[in-house]
C-alpha cells in the first residue's frame, strides 16, 4: 500500500496542475486500496453527452476529446484542456454529462464510481481538499478556453461582416458591370444599325441634292429658248437663292410699296415673289405676254418653281447634315480613344435633339478648346445622358446653357438647365446604379444613365460634379486633355464598374 500525499495545506491551489491531479490520485489509490487500471482504444466514446455518470475518470495516460453534436455536426470543445478527471463537473452539479468524451490516443485510466469516492472523502480530509482544488482548477481552465472561444467567436463575426461587406461590394460591381456590359452592347447595336442607315440616307440625299442642282440648271438654259425667258430667269434664280426675310421686314416693305403702287393686295403679292418696286415689276411683266392678271400669275409661277427647287436643295442639305452628324456621333469608324474636338460632339449631339429643342433656348459660351485624347463615342454618351436629363427636367421648355473652358491640362464643361432642380435628397444619389424617381428633377428611366456617364468620366481620368438648386442645375465636366493616367487605364480594366 503506498503512502497517503501529504501536502501543505497553505497555498495548495498555487501548486501545477499536474502535482494535484498526481496527489489526488495517490490519495485514491491509497484510500481504495489501488484500484485496478483499465485500457481504451483510440475511438472509444466513454460517455456521452446527458448521460447519466455514476462516477469519474482519472486519465493515468492518453488523450481525449470532449464534444458536443449540434445540428448533427460534431463540435469539439476540448482537447488539451480537458485535465485528467473526467467527468468531474457533471459530479459536482450532480447533473448529466455536458460533454461526449472519446479516445483519441490509447487510454490507460481509472473508473472510480460516486460509492468508492464518497466513502474515501469520508475517511480522508487530504482528499477532500485535493477534490476541490482540482475541481476549482478545471474550472478556470474552462474559463479560459470558454474567453478563448467568445474571443475566436468574436473574430469569427468580424471575418464574416468583411466578407459579407467584400460579397456586398462585388455584387454591387457585378450589377455595375452587367449594366455596362448591357448599355455597350445596346450602344454598339444602335450605333450599327445608325451606321446602316446613315449609309443608306447618304445615297439618295446626294441624288437629290444633285437632281435639284440639275434642275435649276436646266431651267435656266431653258428659259434662254422661250419669248419670256427673261423675266422666269430672273425669278426662278432670285427665289433659289433667296434668304429667308422675317415678318416685320415683309410688312415693311409691302407698307412701302403699296405707298407707292396704291394697291394693298398687289402689294402683298409682288412682296411675296421678291418684287420691291413698280419700275421693277414693270420691266418684268413687260417681257410677258398676255393681261396684267396673266403677266402676275406667270411671275408667281416662276417664284414657286424656284422656291420649290430650294426647298428640296435646303431639306437635302439638313438631311445629309444629320447624317453626317449620326455617323460622327456614333463614331463607328474610331471606336479607341484619339484626338477629338469637343465642341464638335456636343453639337452633333444638340442636333440630334433638335425635335425637342424647339421651344428652348440654346445659349453656347464656348471657351477656346483643344482636341483631347478621348473616346468620341463613350463622350457623347455622356452629352446624351445629361443633356436628355435636362430636357426632361424642363419638359422639353426653358433655357439650355453650354460653357466650356480650358484650364493648363483639363477642359471643362457646363451644362445647365433653368429645371425645377434636384432635391437635397436626391442630389448624393443620382449616381447610384439603378437609382431612379419618377417625380422631380431626377427622371432617369432605368437609372442606368448617369451611372454609366459618371463611370465613362472616371474612365477618362475625369471627374463630374453637381449642384442643384430650382431654376439652376449644373453638371460641371472635366476633363484632361491628354487623356487617362495609365493607373486610372488599369484600374478601369481590372474593375469595369
Amino acid at each position: 500500500m503506498s503512502e497517503p500525499f501529504n501536502p501543505l495545506q497553505i497555498g495548495l491551489l498555487n501548486l501545477p496542475n499536474e502535482e494535484i491531479e498526481d496527489g489526488l490520485i495517490s490519495e485514491l489509490d491509497y484510500q481504495l486500496n489501488s484500484p485496478p487500471r483499465l485500457s481504451i482504444e483510440p475511438g472509444v466514446t466513454l460517455f456521452e453527452e446527458n448521460q447519466q455518470l455514476n462516477g469519474i475518470w482519472i486519465l493515468l495516460d492518453g488523450q481525449v476529446e470532449l464534444y458536443r453534436k449540434v445540428n448533427g455536426e460534431k463540435i469539439i470543445f476540448h482537447k488539451q484542456t480537458a485535465g485528467r478527471i473526467l467527468g468531474l463537473i457533471a459530479l459536482a452539479r450532480n447533473s448529466r454529462a455536458v460533454f461526449s468524451c472519446c479516445a483519441q490516443t490509447p487510454l490507460k485510466l481509472l473508473r472510480i464510481t460516486n460509492r468508492q469516492l464518497d466513502e474515501a472523502l469520508q475517511n480522508s480530509d487530504i482528499l477532500r481538499n485535493l477534490l476541490i482544488s482540482v475541481l476549482l482548477q478545471s474550472m478556470g481552465r474552462r474559463h479560459k478556453r470558454l474567453i478563448a472561444l467568445q474571443e475566436e467567436v468574436l473574430k469569427l463575426n468580424k471575418d464574416i461582416a468583411a466578407e459579407h461587406e467584400q460579397v456586398v461590394q462585388t455584387l454591387d460591381e457585378l450589377q455595375k458591370a452587367q449594366a455596362m456590359l448591357v448599355e455597350s452592347e445596346k450602344m454598339a447595336t444602335l450605333g450599327q444599325l445608325s451606321a446602316g442607315v446613315a449609309h443608306e440616307l447618304n445615297n439618295p440625299v446626294a441624288a437629290i441634292i444633285r437632281a435639284s442642282d440639275f434642275v435649276h440648271n436646266d431651267l435656266l438654259a431653258l428659259s434662254n429658248q422661250i419669248a419670256n425667258g427673261r423675266s422666269m430667269q430672273q425669278i426662278l434664280d432670285r427665289s433659289f437663292h433667296s434668304e429667308s426675310v422675317s415678318t416685320r421686314q415683309q410688312r415693311a416693305e409691302r407698307k412701302k410699296l403699296t405707298a407707292e403702287i396704291n394697291d394693298a393686295e398687289l402689294a402683298d403679292r409682288l412682296v411675296k415673289i421678291g418684287i420691291h418696286s413698280a419700275a421693277e415689276y414693270e420691266l418684268l411683266s413687260n417681257d410677258i405676254s398676255g393681261s396684267p392678271t396673266e403677266q402676275l400669275e406667270q411671275l408667281e409661277l416662276y417664284h414657286q418653281i424656284g422656291s420649290a427647287l430650294r426647298n428640296i436643295s435646303s431639306c437635302a442639305g439638313r438631311i445629309s447634315g444629320i447624317v453626317q452628324s449620326l455617323r460622327s456621333y456614333i463614331h463607328a469608324d474610331h471606336p479607341e480613344n484619339e484626338y477629338i474636338s469637343v465642341h464638335k460632339g456636343i453639337d452633333d449631339t444638340l442636333l440630334l435633339f433638335s425635335n425637342r429643342l424647339r421651344n428652348v433656348t440654346v445659349e453656347k459660351e464656348y471657351g477656346t478648346l483643344p482636341d483631347i485624347i478621348a473616346n468620341a463615342g463613350e463622350l457623347n454618351q455622356v452629352w446624351t445622358n445629361i443633356i436628355g436629363n435636362a430636357l426632361d427636367a424642363m419638359g422639353n421648355k426653358g433655357r439650355l446653357m453650354i460653357r466650356t473652358r480650358c484650364d493648363t491640362d483639363t477642359v471643362t464643361i457646363g451644362i445647365i438647365d433653368n429645371g425645377p432642380g434636384i432635391s437635397p435628397e436626391n442630389i448624393d444619389k443620382i449616381f447610384e446604379l439603378r437609382f431612379t424617381t419618377r417625380k422631380g428633377r431626377v427622371d432617369f428611366g432605368l437609372g442606368l444613365g448617369l451611372s454609366i456617364t459618371k463611370n465613362i468620366i472616371t474612365r477618362h481620368g475625369g471627374r463630374i460634379d453637381v449642384t442643384s438648386e430650382p431654376g439652376h442645375t449644373e453638371f460641371s465636366i472635366t476633363l484632361p486633355v491628354e487623356g487617362a493616367a495609365e493607373s486610372v487605364l488599369l484600374s478601369s480594366q481590372e474593375n469595369p464598374s
